[in-house]
């Protein structure tokens, strides 16, 4: 072999295979979200390793959010949850690697595609699931507090109504750290009597989904996050409606 051109293999550790191998399972489906695990002890004698080889890959499984040890009962496969890219959402913003825009941004580019899947895949329960949320959102203009509850579940509505599961961790995960900004600027627009615009727009995203418009649907969101962002930017005081751009 030519000196220089040595090629190192890296070979797995003994926890790196266990877990590998549980991962296989869940793929394959032989261990499904929110079974238990066999005890320690089992699944030592399975892998041929030791108790404290297969405690190190559940420690790191459970790090990963892959499992939840649970007193008494042991480690339970989770089911798929936005709660892993939430925990790394709201870590980046503490740490001020990224900010209320960038995560607005982000949220503009995923949101702007889940109404147009919404537009196009909502079933009749969907629709009127967001009806209800936005008739409910108009009794509530008066109350930042309760209308940023509303307005959360409305586009995590929207998000599921996509049926794309991985988009609604999405929507939900980045959501949770921007809860006080959006609620400090419905508190703004509350005061100052543009509330009722604010919630024109979310009717006019729902008419677009229910009368299944895609192009419409991308219009009305992406005008949405257009308000949202030049509001957090202060060089908006008074939202406009989409109908002022068309």
């Amino acid at each position: 072999m030519v000196e220089g051109n040595t090629r190192r293999v890296q070979r797995q550790s003994l926890p790196d295979l266990v877990i590998e191998s549980l991962l296989t399972d869940v793929e394959r489906g032989t261990i499904k979200p929110g079974e238990t695990l066999p005890p320690e002890a089992e699944l030592a004698a399975q892998f041929g390793v030791s108790r404290a080889v297969v405690r190190e890959a559940l420690r790191s499984l459970q790090v990963h959010g892959v499992v939840e040890i649970v007193n008494g009962v042991g480690s339970v496969i989770r089911p798929l949850t936005s709660t892993p890219l939430a925990t790394y959402f709201s870590f980046a913003t503490r740490l001020k690697d990224v900010s209320t825009i960038e995560l607005l941004e982000v949220r503009r580019g995923v949101e702007v595609e889940v109404a147009r899947l919404a537009a196009s895949r909502a079933t009749a329960d969907d629709t009127a699931n967001l009806s209800d949320l936005v008739d409910a959102m108009g009794q509530e203009t008066g109350d930042p507090g309760r209308y940023a509850e509303l307005d959360t579940a409305f586009h995590l509505a929207i998000a599921r109504a996509s049926q794309n599961a991985m988009l609604a961790h999405l929507v939900e995960a980045i959501r949770i750290p921007l809860r006080a900004s959006i609620e400090r600027g419905l508190d703004v627009w509350i005061d100052a009597g543009h509330i009722d615009t604010v919630q024109q727009i979310h009717a006019d995203i729902l008419t677009a989904i229910t009368s299944r418009d895609p192009a419409r649907a991308i219009s009305a969101m992406d005008y949405h996050f257009e308000q949202v962002l030049l509001m957090i930017e202060g060089r908006l005081a008074r939202p406009g409606r989409l109908t002022d751009k068309l």
